[in-house]
């Protein structure tokens, strides 16, 4: 790649929403990779968007915006997997997908945790469950690699980001069988990120019937 091409990719690069989540996900596995074992408990517990931490008198905020960036597990994955809002940033617009995708990784969030108090309220669940573990950019990532799967050019990418879901699917609906609140809030980023592309090709189809050009029409020449 010349110096010159460089030099115009890199500014639209670096206004890329998808380019720097990227970016901050490979920081946060690096850095997970590198502290120690106490350290990264701590961390866990703070950025967790559980019941203790999203209750009013917790830090709510804090816990939404971080948990976004610190995976749970399998951290090195993440950030391949964050390549597919290049996908979707091309295909909504950078704004559009930055409320799309925080969208579902708060709304799917609360509604997980919902059924988490829901069920401890209930006795299904112990009261211990209100400390569990709860970050990881899992929920909006699978928005974004179905978005992407549809939507992604060129086509080939398609197959790639597939293929990505695909493989992690058994471990995404793990516990589906038993109701399991995380596997639920997979199945909902999906179903998200479905209705999303369905929308988009509908104001698409609004679009191009809007644009079609009305037939021209030739004065006779006079005889």
């Amino acid at each position: 790649m010349s110096a010159v091409r460089v030099r115009v990719l890199m500014p639209r690069l670096l206004r890329n929403p998808a380019f720097w989540y990227a970016v901050s996900l490979t920081v946060a596995a690096l850095v997970e990779d590198k502290i120690s074992t106490d350290h990264l408990r701590r961390l866990m517990d703070w950025c967790s968007t559980n019941l203790a931490n999203i209750r009013p008198g917790g830090h709510p905020v804090e816990a939404f915006v971080a948990s976004a960036f610190i995976p749970q597990e399998s951290a090195g994955v993440w950030p391949f997997f964050a390549l597919s809002l290049f996908s979707v940033v091309a295909a909504l617009g950078a704004r559009r997908t930055v409320f799309l995708l925080a969208g579902v990784h708060i709304g799917v969030s609360m509604v997980t945790e919902g059924l988490v108090w829901w069920r401890i309220h209930h006795g299904t669940l112990p009261e211990s469950e209100a400390h569990m573990w709860d970050t990881g950019p899992s929920y909006l990532v699978v928005t974004a690699l179905t978005v992407a799967i549809a939507t992604a050019r060129p086509l080939w990418l398609r197959v790639v980001w597939a293929v990505c879901l695909a493989g992690a699917t058994p471990s995404l609906l793990e516990g589906i069988d038993h109701a399991d609140y995380t596997a639920i809030g997979h199945v909902l980023s999906f179903s998200i990120g479905i209705i999303a592309v369905l929308r988009t090709r509908r104001a698409h189809s609004a679009v191009d019937l809007e644009v079609v050009p009305e037939p021209v029409t030739v004065p006779a020449t006079p005889q």
